[in-house]
């Protein structure tokens, strides 16, 4: 019987059969670097979610919605065939990732809108009710001074007389 070679001594010839499958495959199959018309849609919907979470948090989305229903555009354009297949998908998922590169700055955006908001709409109220309460302290004071001022010329005549006593409610 023969000697049998090691396993391990075809194993530049397997590695190498196999890199040069591998080559091939790669070469004879064209890349694709656009993504399909369902992952376009798919990370169109992803984005459209997390658009409503920032439209929650009170971010104002009206460019970035325009923004995504321009690709939602382009991507239904794909079957009217007007140009390349490829370059609208990737025109469509480029302005798609913008808007998603936006999204964070849009909530943090919305927040401090929201929290500035809340603090005027409570310095308003606070405003509000001190003027009221300064009004009910403050207004009688004022009434009766003013008042007080616009009759200081008057000159009071005592009447009725009687008995060189002038006619007093006062006891004493």
């Amino acid at each position: 019987m023969g000697a049998s070679k090691p396993l391990y001594s075809h194993f530049p010839t397997l590695s190498l059969t196999l890199l040069i499958i591998l080559l091939t495959t790669l070469f004879l199959i064209p890349a694709t670097t656009c993504e399909t018309e369902e992952e376009a849609i798919t990370l169109l919907r992803e984005v459209y979610s997390k658009l409503v979470e920032a439209e929650k948090a009170g971010a104002d989305i009206s460019n970035a919605s325009q923004q995504l229903n321009k690709a939602l555009t382009l991507i239904k354009s794909l079957e009217e065939g007007q140009m390349s297949r490829e370059e609208i998908l990737q025109q469509a998922i480029s302005i798609i990732k913008e808007v998603d590169s936006m999204i964070p700055t849009l909530i943090e955006e919305g927040r401090k809108a929201t929290f500035f908001r809340n603090f005027y709409t409570g310095l308003t109220i606070a405003s509000i009710i001190s003027l009221i309460v300064l009004a009910y302290l403050f207004t009688p004071r004022i009434f009766w001074n003013l008042w007080i001022r616009a009759r200081k010329n008057w000159i009071v005549k005592v009447s009725n007389v009687s008995g060189g006593k002038l006619n007093d409610r006062r006891r004493g």
